[in-house]
């Protein structure tokens, strides 16, 4: 009820130092959110591996789903009831002017739809499942993923052993759907946050065969009430370093980074007043000129992969 809603003045403070807000994810419970995310992943190769022409691949995978709120501990963690209504994935390569294109829709039961490469994602259409969400917008666990596992064992026959069992969960267990759903929410640092001051966290990855370090950045630009509800916009900046730039690939080739430019920009909008994101925007472009040698023959490797990601509560 909004009765029990703190007001837009009451999360937004002032002091002498300006604005301020504790950013944290406090919704209520029987809320219910719909979301719309959008991921799109461009990739272009030339190299001796694609007879040095340019080479592009492009996916698009949409995702709708739902989330309610549950259950909320004392000490804030937020349980949410989730479902995915419906997936798209479309796929295309291409070359000088020729294209492949394939398209995956969830609830258009083609030929696609029954391939193997899509049986995981069929296999969470519909279906509940839970997640435990920090109030710092940190997903903890994933869990109640029982009945898509067995959409999936049923998919391939069931005649599975247990070793391919434990592959299928791993491939769409936990890890797999919290790396999708993290997108939506945004880390907080705790406390209360200025507008115009800014947090660091820094996560080690890997791109291709090289380890890295990115480093998101946030800055709160502006507190402002919107129909009542308090509202944080917040800017975004990703940076990569290259823990090492050169590593030896599984086939024993020497790839060595001679020139990169990686980085990405995003802009976040959070609701304080019902404890979710409104909308989150982010952009990554990262450039590598490669080097790759073998038994003393040695070739270039140009490689450039763009991505972006779109969250947005309907």
């Amino acid at each position: 009820t909004d009765g029990d809603k703190k007001s837009s003045n009451e999360l937004i403070k002032k002091d002498d130092k300006g604005e301020k807000a504790d950013l944290k994810f406090v919704p209520k419970v029987n809320d219910k959110f719909r979301y719309k995310m959008s991921a799109k992943t461009v990739s272009t190769e030339k190299s001796p591996a694609t007879m040095d022409k340019d080479i592009t691949s492009e996916q698009i995978m949409v995702y709708y789903y739902t989330e309610e709120v549950s259950e909320i501990s004392s000490s804030g963690v937020v349980t949410y009831k989730m479902k995915f209504d419906s997936i798209s994935i479309t796929s295309k390569v291409m070359s000088g002017d020729s294209s492949l294109a394939q398209v995956y829709n969830s609830n258009i039961k083609d030929s696609v739809h029954s391939m193997p490469d899509f049986i995981q994602y069929n296999a969470l259409i519909g279906q509940d499942f839970k997640m435990r969400v920090s109030a710092l917008g940190e997903i903890y666990d994933v869990y109640e993923l029982e009945q898509i596992h067995n959409n999936i064992f049923k998919a391939l026959g069931d005649t599975l052993s247990p070793q391919d069992k434990a592959t299928i969960k791993e491939s769409m267990g936990a890890d797999a759907v919290k790396s999708i759903l993290q997108n939506q929410f945004q880390k907080f640092r705790g406390g209360e946050v200025y507008k115009d001051s800014s947090w660091t966290f820094t996560v080690e990855s890997s791109l291709l065969v090289f380890p890295i370090k990115n480093i998101l950045s946030y800055k709160v630009k502006e507190f402002q009430v919107s129909n009542g509800d308090a509202i944080a916009n917040i800017e975004a900046n990703l940076g990569i370093d290259f823990i090492s730039k050169e590593q030896k690939d599984k086939s024993g080739l020497n790839i060595k980074i001679s020139d990169s430019k990686a980085g990405g920009i995003g802009a976040i909008v959070f609701n304080l007043s019902k404890g979710c994101i409104v909308k989150k925007e982010t952009n990554t472009n990262i450039m590598l000129d490669l080097k790759i040698s073998a038994k003393g023959q040695s070739a270039k490797s140009l490689q450039n992969l763009t991505t972006s990601l779109s969250v947005e509560l309907l």
